[in-house]
């Protein structure tokens, strides 16, 4: 059995061509190898069809720009130039035209008819790129690629890490244009969590390591906005928080509710971001505080020391209700006469109740430093509100320790690892496409309620 596949083109200019793409041959005998079109052959005619498409529309582009837009005059061709288009079937070579300045404009510098550049690369190979390469790492990314793709397009990992940079490079300088071109529905009440954790640094020094804050924007409506940023990365740290407040709708008339760890970096952040948020403190922190002033607690001999120790226990456990129910000041004078008797000098002979002492003092300082943010949390509990910074923690996961960290680890730079970071939150947002709907017009158009397949 044998197949053409021929390629027809029609064109008021031209009339009408035809190319033969391919010729695929098969036996009369059926197996599975050779049921339809193999991943080579499939490479094959797309590239070749894809050579045959971009010529013919570069040449009638560029044959098309006779007269000035302003002035009418004829424009002059300077001469052509050859290019490389990249796209997602093959690299192409194409023959570019180019025109002298026309006189309206009172410039005699030259422009190409197509492309600004001599290597260009079409907008679905960014986008395909920076997608994959915002799951996987590099290097799969390229192989997987070269499976798929025509072996004219096949691209090493720097060439991967080098699109998705340049991709996260213009998320950023876009940013405030993508965020209002988004126009949210205004979102009366938002819930925001702050958490961190740490990446390998690709300078081992003067960091072995450095920290990559990430967090999430829950806003009433169901909807959820993913952000991150280095520490202490400057102005970047406060508008990659500002923007996924604003794509939630978040303005200044919504009530937002802050989680944190009790951080002071991370509550000096929030105070600049979101000076009237209601900050929380996270339950689940100041739950594990406790639970260890218990373990140091149950350290007392109970044989000899059987009073002590209960009496201690059930001290901590009555501060830790106060906290809970909304009584912080009682849970902390509690604590601090219960330091006090374990510091007292007749029990210089008991070195569990030294440690305990030391350990009711460095609670004692974090619940001080976050005294403002401790609500009562039994009865935001029972209400349904949040009271723990877990769905902060799974961003961290999510963004960082999935892709950066655990799974697969590599070395990053601290200076370049925003970019990447921007690219990768755009994904799992869900945000990337429209991203590219708005640099480049026709690019995957949104078919409307009830229209079918969009047409070529």
């Amino acid at each position: 059995m044998r197949w053409k596949i021929q390629l027809i083109a029609e064109g008021a200019s031209w009339g009408t061509t035809e190319a033969e793409i391919a010729t695929i041959e098969r036996e009369d005998l059926l197996f599975p190898a050779t049921t339809g079109l193999t991943i080579a052959e499939g490479k094959r005619i797309l590239e070749t069809l894809q050579k045959q498409m971009v010529a013919a529309q570069v040449e009638h582009h560029g044959a098309s720009m006779k007269t000035c837009s302003k002035c009418g005059a004829a424009l002059r061709t300077k001469g052509h130039y050859n290019s490389v288009l990249r796209t997602v079937y093959g690299n192409v070579p194409v023959r570019v035209r180019r025109l002298r300045g026309c006189v309206c404009a009172f410039d005699s510098a030259s422009r190409s008819t197509v492309f600004t550049n001599h290597n260009p690369v079409t907008p679905e190979l960014k986008y395909l790129t920076a997608k994959l390469a915002a799951l996987m790492p590099f290097g799969k990314v390229a192989d997987f690629l070269s499976e798929l793709l025509p072996l004219s397009s096949k691209a090493a990992a720097g060439t991967i890490r080098n699109r998705t940079m340049r991709v996260g490079r213009r998320l950023q300088t876009s940013a405030e244009a993508l965020s209002v071109s988004a126009k949210p529905e205004t979102c009366e009440g938002a819930v925001v969590g702050f958490d961190g954790g740490y990446v390998r640094s690709r300078h081992r020094r003067p960091e072995y390591n450095f920290e990559v804050v990430a967090g999430k924007v829950l806003a009433q409506e169901g909807s959820v906005a993913r952000f991150a940023f280095v520490r202490y990365g400057g102005s970047a740290s406060e508008s990659a928080v500002g923007l996924a407040m604003r794509r939630s709708g978040v303005n200044t008339s919504s009530s937002i509710t802050v989680l944190t760890d009790g951080d002071a970096g991370l509550r000096a952040l929030q105070r600049r971001v979101a000076p009237e948020a209601n900050h929380v403190l996270d339950w689940f922190h100041v739950g594990m505080r406790f639970e260890n002033l218990k373990q140091v607690a149950k350290g007392i001999s109970g044989l000899s020391e059987g009073a002590l120790r209960n009496h201690a226990l059930s001290e901590i456990e009555r501060a830790k209700w106060r906290f809970w129910n909304g009584y912080p000041e009682r849970g902390s004078i509690g604590l601090v006469h219960l330091a006090h008797w374990a510091a007292a000098q007749c029990f210089d002979h008991l070195p569990p109740l030294k440690k305990l002492s030391k350990s009711l003092l460095d609670v004692l300082r974090y619940l001080e430093s976050n005294s403002d943010s401790m609500p009562d949390y039994g009865e935001r509990y029972r209400a349904g509100t949040r009271i723990s910074t877990g769905f902060a923690e799974s961003a961290v996961n999510e963004i960082i320790a999935k892709r950066m960290a655990k799974k697969q680890q590599m070395r990053w730079n601290r200076y370049t690892v925003q970019r990447f970071l921007d690219v990768r939150v755009c994904v799992l947002n869900g945000t990337l496409e429209d991203a590219f709907r708005h640099w480049h017009q026709g690019f995957r158009p949104v078919p409307t309620p009830g229209e079918g397949p969009v047409a070529a």
